[in-house]
């Protein structure tokens, strides 16, 4: 019997994974540093006995990340007031995205793995094409694709930057003979899709989902059927094909961002979202970061020149990109059946803005200054909140090609968009998600 190692296992993406190949015979090892069904608690970025899992493994799946908006990362909200922010340190998401990598890829070459597969995502590549002008405009859905060969540079983004940084440890190790891939995965949606399903529709019930620039970026949808049945056929592929390879895998539909959370505001009865210009959450997410670094240097009584930059929120965190591990909110445990609790979830970017003075410097009075002014009634954030998602993400160009795969791994989407939401949409009804706009207090 193959024996294949997940970690990642109680979330989700690598939950479905291995449920998919334990259904296929696979004696599946599901790593994880949270608790659930079948799955043995690790932490894969430190030292412990988790390695010795990997002894007699011929595969390994690696979709342990932090900041991938999961279930276990959902937080609760209430319409028209700020909620509790949700950050994380560079330093920690560094810690656990690339370390982790990192220290997963040395123990595969020491137990002789002969597979291993690392899930990333497409928003480890820089912007496409300049925001503005015709190309914005246009929308570009049916436009030219990117492929696996754009240049992946840095993007501002702690979570993206710290992604592209594994895929680089991953391309390495592969050079040194692991039989190491990059799976490189669109915006993946579908049941227990925290990120692109219960974010946006939790929201969109509390009132506080928006559309950025009127919802003309590009995405690019893949049902969580369709990531799995990519990943397993990649793991089925020639080695010698796929070895140092990355792999996009999208659905093959590039839609509108207001296209794709259409489907949602049908499935709950409500009005599409309203629009807000880009530039003002981008401005909010800049005034985040200064905030987080007086409070930071107040906390710290510092007297030097500051905090230092890796600990800081990334700056997607404060536009509503949250973190596997938070340091200002408890993280709310799903229900039962792996469904969050029906309270709406919160974000860096739903966070009350206080003032807050740097001591011993003369820009203190600036920056209370400033947050009074946006207390005063500048702050959209009261009302907007974009959940697990950034403006970066929801502002594309272009969307993704999928020829590779299909040419080394034989692989191509099986589940239309539209098919995948009515899919989507049964399990938010099975689980009692859509029918109620506002979600009643826990407890």
């Amino acid at each position: 019997m193959v024996r294949a190692v997940v970690t990642g296992a109680a979330g989700f993406l690598g939950g479905a994974l291995a449920h998919a190949l334990r259904r296929q015979g696979v004696d599946v090892v599901a790593l994880d540093v949270r608790r659930g069904p079948g799955v043995v608690q690790a932490d894969i970025s430190r030292p412990g006995g988790w390695e010795r899992a990997l002894d007699g493994a011929e595969l390994v799946i690696h979709a342990a990340a932090v900041g991938t908006g999961g279930v276990a990362e959902l937080t609760p909200v209430r319409p028209g007031r700020a909620g509790a922010p949700l950050r994380v340190s560079g330093a920690e998401v560094r810690r656990v995205t690339l370390g982790g990598t990192a220290a997963l890829l040395d123990a595969a070459a020491r137990a002789g793995v002969a597979r291993f597969l690392h899930l990333s995502c497409v928003d480890v590549l820089s912007r496409v094409a300049p925001r503005g002008g015709e190309r914005a405009e246009a929308g570009l859905v049916g436009g030219p694709l990117v492929d696996e060969t754009a240049p992946v540079g840095l993007t501002g983004d702690v979570r993206a930057d710290a992604l592209a940084a594994a895929e680089q440890a991953v391309g390495s190790a592969a050079a040194h003979g692991l039989g190491a891939t990059v799976v490189r995965i669109g915006d993946a949606y579908g049941p227990r899709a925290g990120r692109w399903t219960l974010w946006p529709v939790l929201l969109m019930r509390a009132g506080r989902f928006v559309l950025v620039d009127g919802g003309r970026g590009v995405l690019s949808p893949v049902h969580v059927d369709d990531v799995v049945a990519a990943v397993t056929a990649v793991a089925a592929a020639d080695r010698a094909a796929v070895t140092g390879e990355v792999l996009h895998v999208t659905g093959g539909e590039q839609v509108s961002a207001a296209e794709f959370f259409g489907y949602y505001s049908r499935m709950l009865d409500l009005p599409s979202p309203r629009s807000v210009p880009g530039r003002l959450l981008e401005a909010v997410d800049a005034w985040d970061r200064v905030r987080a670094f007086a409070q930071g240097y107040r906390e710290r009584g510092a007297t030097g020149p500051g905090t230092p930059a890796a600990d800081l929120p990334p700056g997607d965190l404060a536009a509503g990109d949250p973190a596997g591990a938070d340091l200002a909110a408890p993280r709310q445990p799903a229900s039962a059946g792996g469904a969050p609790a029906v309270d709406a979830p919160g974000s860096a970017g739903t966070a009350a803005v206080a003032a807050a003075p740097v001591p011993g410097r003369p820009g203190g009075a600036l920056v209370r200054g400033l947050g009074a002014r946006l207390v005063a009634g500048v702050d959209p954030r009261a009302r907007v909140d974009l959940g697990a998602l950034g403006v970066r993400e929801l502002t594309r160009d272009a969307g993704f090609s999928i020829t590779r795969i299909g040419s080394l791994a034989g692989w191509s989407p099986a589940v239309p968009l539209a098919d995948g939401m009515d899919r989507t949409e049964s399990w938010l009804r099975e689980r009692g998600l859509l029918g109620v706009r506002e979600p009643s207090r826990r407890g």
